[in-house]
C-alpha cells in the first residue's frame, strides 16, 4: 500500500496530485488551510484513504506530529510526502516588504518542509521505502528580481533536501528529488500577473503577463501525472 503526504492541494499543482493520486488508489493525506468541495466529498466517501488535515502551514507547530504520522503511514509499504505548498508573495523591492510578509514566506516555503520532513522520516515504517519531493523552482537558481524570498526560500530548501539526500545516500530504501515543474495555469500564475499590475518592482514582469497568451502555460494535471509516474510509482 502507497501512502502519501501532500500539502497545499487546494489548488493547481496541489489539486492535480491530490487528484491522481487518489485517483490511483493510495492513502492521501492532504495538509493545508484549504480544501476543494470534491475533495471534502471523497473524504466522505472514502475515510480509510482520504484524510484532510486543516492547518496553517506558517505555523510548525501545528503541522502533523509524530503521532499522527506514523498512524497514517503505518502497514504501508512506500511512504510519499510531496511538498508542494508554497507562496511567491511577497514580489517587491527589499526594503519596501513587510516583516509579515516576510516570515510567512519562508515559514511557509522552507521552514514547514524542513519541520514536516524531519518528523516524516521519524515516523515512517522501518521497511517501508521511502519518497521525498520537494516541488522547487527554476527560480532557486535564476534570480528573478522582485522574487528575492521566492528566490532564497526555493533555493534554500534545494539545499536542505541536497544534504538529506547525502545523509541517507546509503540507505536504498529513501530517495530525495528536488523538482522544477516549470511553469503551469495556476493560481500562483495569477498572483503573479496581480503583482505585475500593482506597481510593485518587477523588472521582468512582461514575460509572465504574457505567458497565458504565448502558450507557456502547462497543465498542472499532466505535470502531476509525470512527477508521480516518474518519483512515486
Amino acid at each position: 500500500m502507497r501512502a502519501v503526504v501532500i500539502t497545499g492541494v487546494s489548488r493547481g499543482l496541489g489539486a492535480a496530485l491530490f487528484d491522481v493520486s487518489s485517483a490511483r488508489g493510495d492513502r492521501v493525506l492532504a495538509v493545508g488551510r484549504h480544501f476543494t468541495p470534491e475533495q471534502r466529498q471523497l473524504r466522505d466517501e472514502r475515510p480509510a484513504d482520504v484524510t484532510l488535515f486543516s492547518t496553517d502551514l506558517a505555523d510548525a507547530h501545528w503541522l502533523p506530529d509524530y503521532d499522527i504520522l506514523r498512524d497514517f503511514l503505518r502497514d504501508a509499504d512506500e511512504a510519499v510526502l510531496i511538498h508542494n505548498a508554497a507562496v511567491v508573495e511577497p514580489i517587491g523591492a527589499v526594503g519596501r516588504l513587510t516583516t509579515e510578509a516576510i516570515t510567512n514566506a519562508i515559514a511557509v516555503n522552507l521552514t514547514a518542509p524542513v519541520v514536516l520532513t524531519n518528523t516524516f522520516l521519524r515516523a515512517a515504517p522501518a521497511e517501508a521505502r521511502v519518497r521525498l519531493l520537494f516541488v522547487s523552482s527554476s527560480a532557486a537558481r535564476r534570480i528573478i528580481d522582485g522574487w528575492a524570498l521566492y528566490c532564497t526560500t526555493k533555493a534554500a530548501g534545494e539545499t536542505f533536501f541536497e544534504a538529506v539526500a547525502s545523509q541517507i545516500r546509503d540507505d536504498e530504501r529513501i530517495t530525495v528529488a528536488n523538482i522544477d515543474p516549470g511553469q503551469m495555469d495556476t493560481g500562483m500564475q495569477e498572483s503573479i500577473r496581480r503583482a505585475a499590475s500593482s506597481g510593485a518592482y518587477f523588472p521582468g514582469q512582461q514575460r509572465w503577463v504574457d505567458a497565458p497568451a504565448e502558450g507557456r502555460l502547462a497543465d498542472p494535471l499532466t505535470v502531476a501525472e509525470r512527477i508521480l509516474k516518474e518519483h512515486a510509482s
